[in-house]
């Protein structure tokens, strides 16, 4: 009888354990079953109803990373970037597999503009794949836009080194030297980068541009009878042509140029915009009025054709300026501030015009976002500080005409002006410090030896 017993219960385990077995067999049968629907709804360009049906496996195999991928990559398609990334961090805690998901999350990161979260999920592959030349290339790239300049360059320089013929890392490598300064080393990457690659369109008009840029049409030229040549019916050689030409004052050649763009492409925002911005130049410079009525036209067109290009509408607020409507200049200045990227320019116009409203604490916002964008610059240095003045603001005023005086040491009225500025705000030392700075350079300077008196208190 108890061996009965004994048989009967071993039985009844191992019939216990069939059952759970089949079970879960039967489970990932399943789980992998939805993971290849969805993989197929993929394929077929259905990402949301790739996206239910991850989610469907999930419910079986919640623990399993391959699925969060996959469903990452659907909500990706969908444009659920958010979504995406959650499930790509979900995968991460429950895979150590760098390549399987790292990868993949620093994508999204880059796509989100999550860049120095990104730039950490590279540098994982990198430590498992130092010689990938891609990755490096894309850490260069989320490091340039992230404002690492240095470490993009770096990055670039390994990847350029790994993997021979890689033109992209010299062409993205010239456009941050460029963003930086580097005018020469930046030419010497695109070259290197056309000579890898002649048919690079990327790096043959990065060139094109910076030639543009620097004042050198000449150089520009051959490059862009090039493009021209390769690409006869494209619209964008013809407006290189064109600035060419309006650079080295061939004002009829340049127009010439506008105009077999627009044949190729009747609508062509840029072409307009270049157009107009030519004839808004020569009605400056003529004072014509046609050329000014020509200029609104063009211009007119471009900024219908594409209300965010922001240099269209300054260029139209500042035509607008010149027939002296000052209401729509003011407006298409102030759309074009709203623009991106923002063309500094219209920040400085619009601060003028601020201040001819007596509007001064928005005409020193104006200023300082062009100053900031630019650079300093004497010139609205310098209305900055009289607009302090006006805001009744002596201390900033006196530490901007100071600022004017290191840019332009020579000139002894922006030490004039600080002095003043620095008696009204009752810091009578520092005004006579600077009295005597300027002294030294000039002793003999009446406005100087007043203001040194009166912070003397004589």
């Amino acid at each position: 009888m108890r061996t009965s017993l004994v048989a009967f219960f071993s039985f009844a385990l191992l019939v216990a354990v069939s059952l759970v077995g089949y079970r879960v067999l039967t489970l990932d049968y399943r789980y992998f079953q939805l993971v290849q629907l969805g993989d197929e709804l993929m394929q077929e360009d259905l990402p949301f109803q790739a996206s239910r049906t991850y989610s469907s496996a999930l419910a079986i195999k919640p623990d399993d990373p391959i699925a969060y991928v996959k469903r990452a990559e659907a909500q990706r398609r969908q444009g659920n970037l958010a979504a995406a990334v959650g499930d790509l961090e979900v995968s991460a805690s429950l895979s150590s597999d760098v390549l399987l998901v790292s990868l993949r999350l620093a994508d999204l990161y880059y796509e989100v503009e999550r860049f120095d979260e990104a730039a950490l999920h590279y540098q994982k592959v990198l430590k498992v794949d130092p010689e990938a030349s891609n990755v490096l290339y894309k850490l260069g790239l989320v490091y340039f836009r992230g404002g690492r300049e240095a470490e993009a360059i770096d990055a670039l320089t390994r990847a350029a080194a790994i993997r021979e013929g890689f033109w992209e890392t010299y062409y993205l490598r010239g456009a941050i030297l460029r963003s930086l300064g580097g005018v020469d080393e930046a030419e010497s990457d695109f070259r290197k980068a056309i000579a890898l690659r002649p048919k690079a369109t990327l790096a043959r008009t990065a060139l094109i541009e910076l030639y543009i840029d620097n004042g050198e049409p000449e150089r520009a030229l051959e490059l862009v009878q090039s493009e021209i040549d390769a690409n006869p019916g494209k619209p964008a050689p013809y407006l290189h042509l064109a600035q060419v030409h309006h650079l080295a004052g061939r004002r009829g050649e340049a127009i010439e140029s506008v105009n077999l763009a627009i044949e190729q492409d009747p609508n062509l925002p840029a072409a307009y915009r270049l157009l107009g911005e030519f004839w808004l130049d020569e009605a400056i410079q003529t004072g014509d009025p046609v050329a000014v009525e020509k200029a609104a036209a063009a211009l007119q067109s471009a900024a219908k054709m594409d209300p965010a290009d922001g240099r269209a509408s300054l260029a139209l607020g500042r035509t607008y300026l010149a027939m002296n409507d000052e209401s729509r200049g003011f407006d298409e200045l102030l759309r074009a501030t709203q623009a991106t990227p923002v063309p500094a320019e219209a920040h400085r116009l619009l601060g003028d015009l601020y201040r001819a409203r007596s509007s001064d604490a928005e005409a020193i916002t104006a200023y300082l976002v062009f100053l900031r964008l630019r650079g300093d610059d004497p010139a609205v240095l310098e209305r900055l500080g009289d607009a302090y003045i006006d805001l009744d603001n002596p201390e900033m005023a006196a530490e901007t005409y100071l600022k004017l005086a290191v840019l332009e040491p020579r000139r002894i009225a922006p030490l004039v002006r600080a002095a003043r500025a620095l008696i009204d705000a009752g810091d009578k030392e520092a005004a006579a410090r600077i009295c005597r700075q300027g002294l030294a350079a000039n002793p003999k300077n009446r406005a100087l030896l007043g203001l040194l008196s009166v912070a003397r208190g004589s």
